[in-house]
């Protein structure tokens, strides 16, 4: 099959090396699909004008390298991104099928394009190193295969196809690079992975159901697709867009004490730049993640670009929070982006003469917002503060949440590792269980339970916990009021039960051991437990 579609091979590209990744007539691949969306419609050809009006959606993607940005804020606004997809094969190759509607009727594409290779020579001609496999057409030019013979040629390759009254685009990577990954599973988890990191917004059913409902699979095997809101990270953005998106559509719309809204504004002249929202987490996890204390920079088509680093809040609390650029400053940010679309790069936003930078203003005032919150201005070490316990009534009576509503507070579980994974080398400590309460020699008390990763055999690691008031407001309570009942450490608890009174808790590396710290819990207070880990190194280690 593979020698029928690819009959002739140039003489100096990478997709010479074909024959090289054929074993057995059978070759691994990465197919990336979609359904429902318009597919790639428009002339064949580059250089055909088309109707007044009419998309151009196959030439952009399959001829063009770069575009111009006239085709707006949608996405891919320089039209590069898809070199990604070339780069991803070992051969600089991939096939597309597509579906689109062409004068009112759905009409099948597919074609072969090579497009990760430089200009090379082949005897007196020069060639740019893109070449493409269809059918001969007019000219010389190589045209897609189309109608049902296209379709069936898909489904004969193995290629996921839109049903015949859908339209989409269904892109096969030959040959896929998985260099240092041991399986193709691993690989589209990591594509998943990133979905998560940078396509989340499109994730979240905002009324009508998701923007795209993602799946992933490996060797007939599925893997789970983007969950923001179950995500004990990007829940926190997630929960900050949607009360974002909800005042941008009714700018009287309150949120709760957790949410925070900044509007962005330039001052000459006057104008919105977007909204800022930020939520306060009441579940710090010792995830060790980059995204604690960032703000998702979001313009449409509300893929994240960037999350900008932001400084951190009193006491290690957490923040996170979305910018939403305003509608009339889409173009502003737009061009401000470098073709990677990674970046807001101030310098390259176009301004009149002498006017002020939106751009710059924006993210400035983003990290001035922060710094204004911030008492301390720097982010805790490695550690991890817990959800503040709830207070209690009498000897163990009704349980109330020290944030809002009633009943008992749900910890969220750190997710367990992969066995067999390489043991990180940094030292961490995370909360493994919901915060419990009991009673000890007749006095109530809090149990926080920890594991530890990482550190360097040989060495040890040291554990302090410290416990905090949480005010109304959900931050720590820097001054204790007068006569107040303050928690208490009352030690360590190891699996077996056994209680140490030693504030540090020192241990051996490795360690697969959970361990317990124990807090008074004052009556009619919520109270947050931080712990920290610092690695012991020895001489000769």
């Amino acid at each position: 099959m593979t020698h029928e579609v690819f009959a002739q091979l140039p003489p100096h590209c990478k997709s010479s090396d074909l024959n090289k990744h054929i074993f057995d007539h059978r070759m691994r691949v990465l197919v990336i699909s979609d359904t429902g969306t318009r597919g790639l419609g428009g002339p064949i050809r580059a250089d055909v004008s088309g109707k007044s009006g009419e998309r151009r959606d196959f030439v952009d993607f399959v001829r063009n390298l770069g575009r111009s940005t006239a085709k707006g804020l949608e996405g891919g606004t320089y039209g590069l991104g898809k070199g990604v997809l070339y780069r991803a094969s070992q051969i600089g190759l991939c096939l597309i099928y597509s579906q689109a509607r062409d004068h009112g009727l759905i009409e099948p594409r597919i074609i072969g394009v090579s497009g990760g290779d430089g200009d090379y020579d082949d005897g007196d001609s020069r060639y740019t190193g893109r070449n493409w496999w269809g059918v001969p057409g007019t000219g010389g030019i190589v045209d897609p295969l189309t109608g049902s013979a296209a379709r069936e040629l898909a489904v004969r390759l193995g290629m996921r196809v839109p049903s015949e009254d859908d339209t989409g685009t269904s892109i096969m990577v030959v040959a896929p690079d998985f260099a240092g990954v041991t399986n193709g599973r691993e690989r589209v988890a990591a594509i998943a992975d990133a979905a998560m990191k940078w396509a989340w917004p499109h994730a979240i059913d905002t009324g009508s159901g998701p923007n795209i409902q993602f799946g992933f699979s490996a060797d007939s095997l599925s893997i789970p697709g983007p969950q923001p809101l179950n995500h004990p990270v990007y829940r926190e953005f997630a929960t900050a867009y949607i009360e974002g998106r909800k005042r941008i559509m009714d700018p009287n719309y309150e949120s709760d004490w957790q949410t925070t809204y900044t509007p962005i504004r330039s001052k000459r002249p006057n104008r919105g730049l977007g909204l800022l929202t930020h939520r306060v987490s009441q579940n710090p996890v010792a995830t060790g993640s980059e995204l604690e204390n960032a703000v998702a920079l979001l313009r449409d088509p509300r893929m994240v670009v960037k999350y900008l680093p932001v400084s951190a809040q009193p006491n290690g609390v957490p923040v996170f929070g979305v910018f939403i650029s305003a509608p009339e400053m889409n173009e502003a940010f737009a061009k401000s982006e470098p073709v990677t679309h990674d970046d807001w790069v101030y310098q390259q936003a176009v301004a009149a003469k002498n006017s002020p930078n939106p751009v710059r203003i924006a993210l400035d005032r983003i990290r001035e917002t922060f710094r204004e919150l911030s008492i301390q201005g720097a982010k805790a070490g490695n550690g991890v503060a817990s959800r503040g316990a709830s207070r209690v009534a009498a000897a163990l009576g009704g349980l109330l949440s020290g944030f809002s509503g009633t009943g008992a507070e749900n910890q969220p579980l750190a997710e367990p590792s992969n066995p067999g994974t390489k043991r990180p080398r940094k030292a961490a400590v995370r909360q493994v269980a919901q915060a419990s309460l009991d009673l000890q020699d007749g006095e109530v008390v809090a149990k926080y339970r920890f594991a530890l990763t990482g550190g360097r055999p040989g060495n040890s690691l040291a554990v302090r916990v410290v416990a905090r008031v949480v005010t109304e407001s959900g931050g720590n309570e820097a001054a204790s009021p007068m006569n107040a009942e303050l928690p208490r450490f009352a030690g360590w608890m190891s699996g077996t039960g056994s209680l140490s009174s030693q504030e540090v808790l020192t241990v051996p590396v490795p360690c697969d051991d959970e361990f317990t710290a124990v807090f008074t819990q004052p009556a009619d207070a919520a109270i947050r437990v931080t712990a920290t880990v610092e690695e012991l190194e020895f001489a000769g280690n």
